[in-house]
C-alpha cells in the first residue's frame, strides 16, 4: 500500500517539474479576462514564481518599493509567492506586495516569473 502512493508521489512531483519556469498560476476569480484580483472581491491572488540569475540565488524581501527600505527576508530561487499589488518605485522599477511563508512585503517584477503585470 504504501509503495504505491510513494510512486504516485514521485510521479505528481517529477510532473510539477516539467512545468515551464514562466508558468503562472492562479487562484478562482483570477483569470486573464478577470481584472484585479482584490482580497474579499471573490478571487484570490494571482501567484509567481521567483527567478533569479543564480540557481542558489535569493530575492530581498523589503518593507517597502525601493531598495532603499530596510529587508524583510530572502525568498529564495524557485519560491512560489502570492501577489497582492504593485506599483513603480521611485527608482523607476516595478514592485510588488508579495505574502511568502507568512511573510508579507515589497519584492521586485522582474524577478517574478509569470509576472501578471
Amino acid at each position: 500500500m504504501v509503495k504505491p502512493l510513494l510512486i504516485t508521489s514521485l510521479l505528481l512531483t517529477l510532473l510539477g517539474l516539467m512545468l515551464p519556469v514562466n508558468a503562472q498560476r492562479t487562484g478562482p476569480g483570477c483569470g486573464p479576462t478577470d481584472g484585479w484580483c482584490q482580497p474579499g472581491m471573490g478571487g484570490q491572488s494571482p501567484y509567481g514564481r521567483i527567478c533569479t540569475r543564480d540557481r542558489a540565488g535569493r530575492l530581498s524581501m523589503r518593507t517597502g518599493p525601493g531598495s532603499n527600505y530596510r529587508k524583510i527576508t530572502e525568498i529564495p530561487n524557485g519560491a512560489n509567492v502570492a501577489l497582492a499589488e504593485g506599483k513603480y518605485g521611485d527608482d523607476g522599477i516595478y514592485w510588488w506586495v508579495a505574502n511568502y511563508n507568512g511573510m508579507r512585503g515589497w519584492i521586485r517584477a522582474d524577478y517574478v516569473c509569470g509576472d501578471p503585470q
